[in-house]
């Protein structure tokens, strides 16, 4: 999946996945300077020893309580403000934040098909950005007009394949629509369910307001 394009979302079926509930991911929105840090070193050093080594690293033995709760997560890296590369899931999939972003970093790095395996050489023109994803709600089709794209994304379900636009990717609504539908592989009027997410984005270099 990508931040800012194209999205390729990891094996999801079944019903609507469950991300982080509403009190987790304000918990995310007011994470403090150690946890924020901590997110992005453990991404960077997941995606970074991948790249270089196609090792797969354990986390830190101590790390910020947030980071032992359960969350879906994307990683995602960006090249002069343009996508590289960007995988995640929208359901936990690993015990806890960590091991999460560490399979997301993993991914991002070396198994995004849509384009070649992260090169050493590129390591250092490169952004992390990891996203903590909500639990996905559903909404009708008439809901989507009023999502504000700053802080919602939107999923779309085509029988067990789920296309994903998180926040930011646009400032359109029509465009969020026709983006998860793409990627939900949804040919043209068929009917597809909508879901609500919301998101948290750590971006290096990016400073945080304080909460």
């Amino acid at each position: 999946m990508w931040l800012g394009g194209l999205f390729l979302l990891l094996v999801l079926c079944g019903a609507a996945p469950a991300g982080a509930g509403d009190a987790d991911l304000d918990a995310w929105r007011s994470a403090d300077a150690e946890t924020v840090q901590a997110v992005l070193a453990l991404g960077r050093r997941a995606f970074d020893t991948y790249a270089l080594h196609r090792d797969v690293i354990d986390p830190p033995g101590k790390l910020p309580d947030l980071l032992h709760r359960r969350a879906a997560v994307f990683v995602s890296a960006m090249r002069n403000r343009a996508p590289r590369c960007c995988m995640g899931t929208l359901t936990p999939a690993e015990p806890d934040a960590a091991l999460e972003i560490i399979a997301s970093a993993v991914a991002a790095a070396g198994r995004d098909r849509r384009f070649p395996p992260i090169k050493p050489s590129e390591l250092n023109g490169l952004t992390l950005i990891v996203s903590i994803v909500s639990a996905p709600r559903p909404i009708a089709e008439l809901e989507i007009s009023s999502l504000d794209p700053e802080r919602d994304g939107l999923v779309a379900r085509y029988g067990g394949r789920y296309g994903v636009v998180l926040s930011r990717e646009t400032t359109r609504t029509d465009r969020m629509k026709a983006w998860a539908r793409i990627r939900a592989g949804a040919p043209a009027g068929r009917r597809v369910d909508y879901f609500r997410i919301q998101d948290v984005r750590f971006v290096e270099n990016e400073p945080r307001p304080h909460p």
